[in-house]
């Protein structure tokens, strides 16, 4: 996957401390329902066995093998300080007014 991080997502990131074991998780889920939806989701979290870690400028990210299933092989990482984070693509914006947050439990 090719990861990129836009300057102000990179900017707002820097700010964030996290541990050893954590990183930014980039996660889609299918939600089902008649047509076709994945939600989109951003949490600090610990890394997991099954996930693909990706280092950005220092900043780790985690995608676990489910989400890479629907997210495209170019990603964008954009930050806004009035519409939070957005993830795109070329083609589509996935999910804006994203906010990261600490994942308590899964």
């Amino acid at each position: 996957m090719n990861l990129i991080v836009k300057p102000s997502a990179l900017k707002e990131l820097n700010e964030v401390s996290f541990n050893k074991t954590e990183g930014v998780r980039i996660e889609a889920v299918f939600v089902g329902s008649c047509s076709l939806y994945v939600d989109h989701h951003l949490w600090i979290d610990e890394k997991q066995t099954e996930d693909t870690k990706i280092e950005v400028e220092g900043i780790p990210f985690l995608i676990s093998t489910d989400s890479l299933k629907y997210l495209p092989q170019k990603l964008y990482v954009d930050y806004n300080p009035t519409l939070g984070y957005k993830l795109s693509s070329d083609e589509e914006t996935f999910k804006y007014n994203l906010r990261l947050t600490r994942r308590e439990n899964k």
